[in-house]
């Protein structure tokens, strides 16, 4: 009879992995758990496909019904490449697709990764099989704007002690669990930031802009969720959504702010519970069923 060790005991699941290459020669990360049809998860900014999916239990949940993939996006977790937008970022998760030959997958993205996915949703809407957006959202444009309803305001009553725990983490081991980009990777990064963000940042949100302007949403014809910690904006991150969207499933966590809504240790069951179900109750039919 063996005996495990403390430090195998402490040691976090090894979850299967593997790389790919995309056309500019970029080599990027994903954590993949589960069989069946698949689920392909977008990190937050700063986040990684272990952090932002696995340790917190969301990927595990869906791996009991589903195929789940979480990306490590450009210059995040062990992938490669420098920091891009939104755009060249959905060009990547369209071709993950199409190397792992998957032609339709449940899309979800959080914070950063919703940016994504509102990218993918405008340009590739046939890859879906459901969307969600997580701590995100499709803004309200024109004459709407001024018509949703206020959101709460002030700070989530644990999200001080998310960020501390956060700020810990990062000063401990460089970065978040599993996102320490190397110092090659950082001079990349510093580069990008540091020659033209402004220019970068307005050129980035004028292309938003005009995506949010031209996006038809009563064409959607698949479900989409969102999910949002009540004091991180959800009125105006889903009121077009509910406005438009003809199957909308729209989850408000009570008590709960950007970090505080996924973060493991604070993540609340009905986030992992609600997205699990939704996914689970829009799977394909079995061939035969």
């Amino acid at each position: 009879m063996s005996v495990s060790t403390a430090a195998e005991r402490a040691a976090p699941p090894r979850w299967p992995d593997g790389y790919f290459t995309v056309k500019d020669g970029t080599r990027l990360h994903y954590v993949e758990a589960g069989q069946g049809v698949p689920v392909i998860l977008i990190h937050g900014a700063r986040g990684s496909a272990i952090g932002n999916w696995f340790s917190n239990g969301i990927a595990p949940r869906l791996a009991q019904t589903n195929h789940v993939y979480a990306l490590d996006m450009r210059a995040h977790g062990l992938s490669g490449g420098a920091r891009h937008s939104h755009f060249n970022m959905a060009d990547d998760v369209l071709e993950f697709m199409d190397q792992m030959g998957i032609g339709k997958a449940h899309i979800a993205g959080y914070s950063m990764g919703g940016g994504v996915t509102l990218q993918l949703l405008a340009r590739a809407p046939e890859r879906f099989i459901t969307a969600c957006f997580q701590g995100s959202g499709i803004s309200e444009v024109g004459e709407w704007k001024d018509k949703v309803p206020p959101d709460v305001t002030g700070e989530a009553p644990d999200e001080a002690a998310a960020n501390a725990q956060v700020k810990a983490r990062r000063q401990a081991k460089g970065e978040e669990v599993g996102n320490d980009l190397g110092d090659k990777i950082r001079a990349k990064v510093q580069a990008v930031v540091g020659g033209g963000a402004v220019r970068a940042m307005e050129d980035m949100a004028g292309r938003m802009m005009a995506t949010l302007n031209k996006l038809d949403l009563s064409r959607v014809d698949f479900p989409v969720m969102a999910i949002n910690g009540e004091y991180d904006r959800p009125n105006a991150r889903t009121h077009r959504m509910a406005r438009e969207l003809p199957d909308f499933t729209n989850l408000v966590l009570p008590g709960k702010g950007h970090l505080s809504a996924m973060m493991a240790g604070f993540i609340p069951d009905e986030y992992i519970e609600g997205y699990a179900d939704f996914v689970a109750r829009n799977n394909p039919p079995k061939a035969g069923t």
